[in-house]
């Protein structure tokens, strides 16, 4: 091994060297500025990893979104048990409902809109022209006066309004109280609507007119309405009832130069029934019963009756004026007479006049015929008749085959007061199959 400058000069130009025969040799060698830096191993986490925090994705814009009919849902409510009436006493305070899903105030609607579940309503909600509210399966809208006012909320219709209710699932529309009275809200009115409202199993409780109707027209199907002091009223309007029930109201439905069908409907437990003026009436299958006064009063209509009862009130149909026809019409217990017609043109015919506690058919200055219809057991009479004009009662059978004794209850003022006579010969000695 060779040491030191002379050992290296001769391994590299001695001979046999690396360099040899070479004079000389250039040799470059970079050193940099500042050395590099040392390398220092990652410090070890032993603790566990924090979870990662992911951010929601921004919202959509709202333009980009589905369009659907907006269902209001509002905070819900807790409401007050007593009540103040309109002069500012109070009176006995009255359970109310404590809960439900959306609170409307004041409110008017002016764009198509859904309501589901339990609606408390404080103050009058209106539908403005343009706009359609639906009530869902099952809706319930409560009612209740603003605060500080004396007069009864009401939905008021000026657009459309769709009940859309079911057998089981019903549209309720009633006041804030869990058991209701008579006028504790103002009801439904539909004014000036010129659109086909829907008002299916609707069940309408203590107001002051269930629906109100001014130049509208609408159509139930399965409407109960309780506790009114009218269940329904039209004023120049267009209704269709079917499968109705109207109860405990002053007075069931009234008319005044309309056009109403009722069909398959009961109004029963009502002062009166039904009163319907100067209008076109169409009646099928419909019961009236129990009313205190009269079941149905016809003034100065044009009309057809077809499978109608009227059972225990004090008149069950009263006929003033117009003219018309019955058919199929059952008359029995009415305490004062089954049917009452004054001044009318009418025709029956297939109907029974039976066990009526007054007179079966009452007849003043009326004109028409009576056929194939059976009276029998009326304690006031079969049939009282005054008037100048002749009246036909004949092929019907009167409960005899005796003419004495048809002639008995048929009560006919003498001739000599000016009165004309009822022809009831020949008549039936069997009572008529189609009869109810």
């Amino acid at each position: 091994m060779l040491a030191g400058p002379l050992g290296c000069q001769r391994f590299l130009y001695g001979e046999g060297g690396l360099l040899e025969g070479e004079s000389s040799v250039n040799l470059a060698v970079t050193v940099p500025e500042k050395p590099l830096p040392v390398v220092k191993p990652l410090p070890v986490n032993t603790e566990p990893p924090a979870a990662a925090v992911v951010k929601p994705p921004p919202p959509l814009p709202q333009r980009l979104l589905p369009q659907e009919v907006p269902v209001l849902q509002e905070a819900a409510l807790t409401t007050e048990t007593s009540v103040i009436s309109p002069n500012g006493s109070p009176l006995q305070a009255r359970s109310t409902v404590t809960s439900a899903d959306s609170v409307l105030s004041g409110r008017t609607l002016r764009e198509d809109t859904v309501l589901r579940g339990t609606v408390l309503v404080k103050g009058s909600l209106v539908v403005a022209p343009q706009a359609t509210l639906r009530l869902e399966p099952g809706a319930s809208l409560r009612f209740q006066r603003a605060g500080g006012s004396a007069r009864n909320p009401r939905l008021v219709v000026q657009g459309r309004l769709v009940c859309a209710g079911t057998p089981q699932k019903p549209v309720v529309i009633t006041s804030v109280f869990t058991e209701q009275q008579v006028a504790d809200w103002g009801g439904v009115l539909l004014l000036s609507t010129e659109k086909k409202n829907l008002l299916d199993y609707c069940h309408i409780e203590g107001a002051e007119v269930g629906v109100e109707a001014h130049h509208s027209q609408f159509s139930g199907r399965g409407l109960e309405v309780h506790r009114a002091r009218t269940g329904v009223a039209l004023y120049d309007s267009v209704a269709t009832l079917q499968t109705f029930r109207i109860s405990r109201s002053d007075i069931g439905v009234t008319a005044f130069d309309s056009e109403l069908e009722l069909r398959d409907g009961t109004l029963r437990e009502n002062r009166q029934g039904a009163v319907v003026n100067r209008s076109a009436l169409v009646v099928a299958s419909n019961r009236f019963q129990a009313n205190s006064q009269e079941g149905l009063v016809v003034d100065q209509c044009r009309f057809k009756l077809s499978g109608c009862s009227a059972i225990d009130n004090r008149v069950g149909i009263m006929l003033k004026g117009g003219d018309g026809q019955l058919q199929q019409c059952r008359f029995s217990l009415n305490r004062e007479a089954g049917l009452m017609a004054v001044g009318a043109r009418l025709k029956i015919v297939h109907s029974s006049f039976q066990d009526n506690l007054g007179v079966g058919l009452m007849l003043d200055g009326s004109r028409g015929s009576v056929s194939q219809s059976a009276f029998s057991q009326n304690k006031g009479g079969n049939l009282q008749y005054a008037g100048p004009d002749h009246f036909a009662a004949v092929l019907n059978w009167w409960g005899e085959t005796s003419d004495a004794r048809i002639a008995e209850g048929i009560k006919d003022p003498i001739q000599s007061n000016g009165a004309g006579r009822v022809s009831y010969l020949p008549f039936l000695t069997v009572r008529p199959a189609l009869a109810p």
